[in-house]
């Protein structure tokens, strides 16, 4: 049996379509990466969430996407650079800066945000690295936020907003390529399987996390034909953008 088999014969054990979304990181600007994205997601009408860096979003971006139906815009941090102390691993939201001041930036990217994306932008805040310090998580429905977006299963009682997540990664982040084939489908097919099994909540969709100016050609081989069997199937439903709020 090929993995690609074994992921249908996974979805046929659903008694309803299992739910996806995707998400996509860093977006600033348009770019051939950017289209080729939008290409993808678009020949399979599938709603995709980008995940905007405030501080760096150029207005050429908003320009680009206002003609695109499905593309729904996510927070993603304020400025994406790495505040942690030397040794700690990479994150933007927490570290030894003033509350405050990380607080104030967000508020600072949300409105950004707003201002260039209008009704576009969903209030979903995605760290920077997947990465936020627990003592900000409080902080954040009071500033707007429903959702936080982060990378595994989400938790049942957070400390903040509710989470939606994503689970999949197809790049391997050490060699700075495409993760296989194999692999991604794994994790995948595992991910659907502990949703079954109410192994983690199964109400979350199975999240896809990409990063568009990061991919080599076998990233962009696998999108197109994962995007195509995921939508030759009627047991697959892909969330809509606005959804991501209320799931």
């Amino acid at each position: 049996m090929t993995p690609w088999q074994a992921l249908q014969q996974e979805l046929d054990r659903w008694s309803e379509p299992a739910t996806f979304w995707w998400r996509d990181d860093d977006a600033i600007a348009p770019s051939p990466a950017l289209d080729q994205l939008l290409a993808i997601s678009g020949q399979h009408a599938i709603d995709l969430a980008l995940a905007v860096i405030p501080a760096l979003s150029e207005p050429a971006l908003a320009r680009r996407l206002a003609g695109e139906t499905g593309v729904w815009v996510l927070q993603h941090g304020y400025d994406h650079r790495p505040y942690a102390a030397p040794g700690e691993r990479k994150r933007e939201l927490g570290g030894l800066r003033p509350r405050a001041e990380i607080l104030q930036q967000l508020q600072a990217g949300r409105q950004r945000l707003r201002q260039q994306f209008g009704d576009r932008a969903l209030d979903i805040l995605v760290p920077p690295w997947n990465r936020i310090d627990a003592d900000l998580l409080p902080h954040l429905p009071a500033l707007g936020y429903q959702r936080l977006s982060v990378l595994g299963p989400r938790e049942t009682e957070p400390a903040g907003p509710l989470q939606i997540n994503v689970h999949i990664d197809i790049i391997d982040w050490r060699a700075r390529r495409f993760a296989g084939t194999d692999q991604v489908l794994q994790r995948i097919i595992a991910n659907l399987q502990a949703r079954r099994l109410g192994r983690i909540d199964a109400s979350e969709p199975c999240g896809l996390m990409t990063h568009h100016l990061d991919h080599d050609q076998d990233c962009w081989d696998f999108l197109a034909q994962l995007s195509a069997a995921l939508c030759a199937t009627d047991r697959v439903r892909w969330v809509e953008g606005p959804r991501l709020l209320t799931i």
